[in-house]
């Protein structure tokens, strides 16, 4: 008995180091206000949140092949009450593949219109937009939100992600190089 619970620990641990190495590390930026963790979600990741919220499996694979979802946390980095607030909106941001055009992050409206185009229940429509982070948030001091970014993109598809950002006002930007979609 005790050699069967030694070796299904040691089954585990090995199968849980192997899982954490292949997931890619986070990407965080803290600056002028921001504070921002990013990492991609892998495909069998983004199908089984997706199939698990009531979309079809060509929904759900439309999903996966022009996505490239990732996860992320992104709010203020200020601690006093009194600070100024950070406002993001997506629609100033730039994804840009190598190789390829400039483009905005895919926002929860233009991913309404294709469901609507395609149907999707409005239960997974719904699921869907909830899941995203806003198109636009401001953030007080120590507010954050918690959502998927899309960049519709190709899994795999390496690129940079220019970030810009309102502090008390006042406009910041920075660059996030060497992104990867899941694959």
């Amino acid at each position: 008995m005790i050699r069967r619970i030694l070796t299904a620990t040691l089954v585990l641990s090995c199968t849980f180091q192997v899982t954490l190495a292949q997931e890619p590390a986070a990407r965080k930026l803290e600056r002028d206000g921001l504070k921002l963790e990013t990492a991609p979600l892998a495909p069998d990741q983004v199908r089984a949140f997706f199939l698990a919220r009531g979309f079809s499996a060509a929904d759900t694979e439309h999903i996966v092949s022009a996505g490239c979802v990732f996860r992320s946390a992104i709010g203020s980095a200020h601690a006093k009450a009194d600070a100024p607030a950070v406002t993001v909106a997506l629609g100033e941001w730039n994804v840009t593949p190598a190789g390829g055009g400039v483009s905005a992050p895919r926002t929860r409206e233009q991913w309404e219109a294709e469901w609507t185009k395609r149907t999707v229940s409005e239960d997974a429509a719904t699921a869907f937009h909830w899941s995203l982070f806003p198109t636009e948030q401001t953030f007080s001091a120590t507010d954050y939100n918690w959502g998927f970014l899309t960049f519709g993109l190709a899994p795999g598809t390496r690129f940079t992600l220019d970030l810009a950002w309102r502090n008390g006002g006042q406009m910041h930007t920075a660059r996030m190089e060497g992104l990867e979609c899941g694959k």
